[in-house]
């Protein structure tokens, strides 16, 4: 199957192949931002849309990974902008159901690890996973999400310390 764009013929099944292939991996990454179940699978599904509409002109298909992550990873932190910037009724802080599928934690210190993660900022959330959980090197981490190295390694820095204070409040 085929598209038509101007003259050009873009084959789906690529797409399609890439797309399935890449969109677990896209929810994990944007959930760990947004850390909102619906607002993940919109992300996702906002980054397919718009890999779909440039998916001709990307020349270097070797790189594909990187610019749907790197989509995803600048849709997330616009919408995380744009959520914190929302009226509410909590208060100014977005509510984040928890997911039935996923245990209460027992151990104060997920508790607690879980309440630190919440106070990140969206950019020190997206370089920690970006590292940690998806194994990017900070400097193709800086890259995904649209800042210098050096304001990576910040970012992780401050996310890194603000997770301790969280565990060591759990020691005292």
């Amino acid at each position: 199957m085929a598209r038509r764009e101007g003259s050009d013929i873009v084959a789906v099944g690529d797409f399609d192949a890439v797309a399935i292939g890449q969109a677990r991996r896209l929810y994990g990454l944007a959930f760990s931002i947004l850390r909102d179940a619906g607002e993940a699978e919109d992300a996702v599904q906002e980054t397919m849309v718009r890999a779909w509409r440039s998916w001709d002109s990307l020349r270097d298909e070797a790189a594909r990974t990187g610019w749907l992550t790197r989509i995803c990873v600048n849709h997330c932190l616009r919408r995380r902008s744009l959520m914190s910037r929302l009226p509410w009724p909590s208060g100014g802080r977005e509510e984040v159901l928890p997911d039935a599928s996923q245990p209460t934690p027992a151990d104060p210190r997920q508790a607690r690890l879980r309440d630190g993660f919440k106070r990140l900022s969206a950019r020190q959330r997206a370089v920690l996973s970006l590292h940690y959980h998806h194994g990017y090197s900070l400097d193709e981490s800086a890259a995904l999400i649209g800042c210098r190295p050096g304001t990576a390694r910040s970012h992780l820095a401050r996310a890194l310390a603000t997770l301790r204070e969280e565990l060591d409040d759990v020691r005292a």
